[in-house]
This record gives structure tokens, C-alpha cells and sequence, in this order.
């Protein structure tokens, strides 16, 4: 009888090891997303942004945006992490103080920039509702404070 126990146990151990690992490798980065050098354009960020959320590198974009208005709130341990698909960039505008930027939250910032665009949400927390699309048009504001340093995304929302 122990010996089927023993026997018994240790399949539900392969089962459950076999199953995290089946996740750990579904949530691994399909690709690794290049950060945008400080000569990016704006719209070059945004798309980078949208490329590693599609390709499950959030940390890169992580990386590319400053602080928590921008939810990356996702991990390897995610199914279905947040994408952005069918990004299309309508308008990217001039470059202002942020004190001047349509985000309050660039105030405090010397460059701030908005880049209005359309696309189709998956899986965005606060957005989207279970796994139905969402298509909007959607603004990005990035900021900076020096030339040598890249655009970063600070805010976001409805165009």
C-alpha cells in the first residue's frame, strides 16, 4: 500500500513540475525588444513599447515607460499578457515644455511630447473586458529632460 502511495505522489509531483514549467516557458519572452536609443523618434517609442508588450518582453517595456500610469502589470507567469495590435501612429505633436503638455503629470518634465494613435487592445487591465479586443484611438505622452537621454512613456490614455 505505501508503495502505491509513494508511487502515487510522486506522479502528482511530475504532473504539477511539468505544469509550471509548461507556464514558465509559455510566459518567456518570444522575442527580446532592443530599447530605443536617444535619437528615437517618439512614434519609434511607442511602437518599441507596443512590440514587447505583443512579444511578452515586458521588462523592456517596463523599461520604456516611467513610473505606474502606464500599467505593464503583467509577468512570465501571465497567459494572456496586455498587446497592442494594428498600432497605427496618426499624429505625433510638437515638442513642449511639460509644464505646457496636455498630461499634468508632465509637469515637472522640460520635453514632453503626444503621440495620438489608433490600435487594437488585448488583455489591458482597466481596458479590455476577458479576452474581447478593444479599438480605439489612444494617446501617448513621452518625456524627457535631456537630448542624450530617450523618450520615455509617462502617461497615457483616450485620444
Amino acid at each position: 500500500m505505501r508503495r502505491i502511495q509513494s508511487i502515487v505522489g510522486l506522479g502528482l509531483a511530475i504532473i504539477v513540475l511539468a505544469g509550471v514549467l509548461g507556464l514558465w516557458l509559455w510566459g518567456k519572452p518570444r522575442e527580446t525588444v532592443a530599447l530605443p536609443s536617444s535619437s528615437a523618434s517618439p512614434a519609434s517609442v511607442v511602437r518599441t513599447f507596443a512590440k514587447a508588450l505583443n512579444d511578452r518582453d515586458f521588462s523592456a517595456a517596463k523599461k520604456v515607460v516611467i513610473g505606474d500610469r502606464v500599467g505593464v502589470d503583467a509577468g512570465w507567469w501571465s497567459l494572456h499578457g496586455p498587446r497592442v495590435d494594428d498600432l497605427r501612429i496618426l499624429r505625433t505633436g510638437p515638442v513642449t515644455s511639460g509644464a505646457q503638455c496636455e498630461s499634468k503629470a508632465a509637469a515637472r518634465w522640460k520635453k514632453c511630447v503626444q503621440v495620438d494613435t489608433e490600435a487594437t487592445f488585448k488583455h489591458v487591465k482597466g481596458l479590455t473586458k476577458g479576452s474581447k479586443p478593444h479599438h480605439e484611438a489612444w494617446s501617448y505622452f513621452l518625456v524627457r529632460n535631456d537630448p542624450s537621454r530617450s523618450w520615455r512613456i509617462l502617461d497615457w490614455g483616450k485620444a
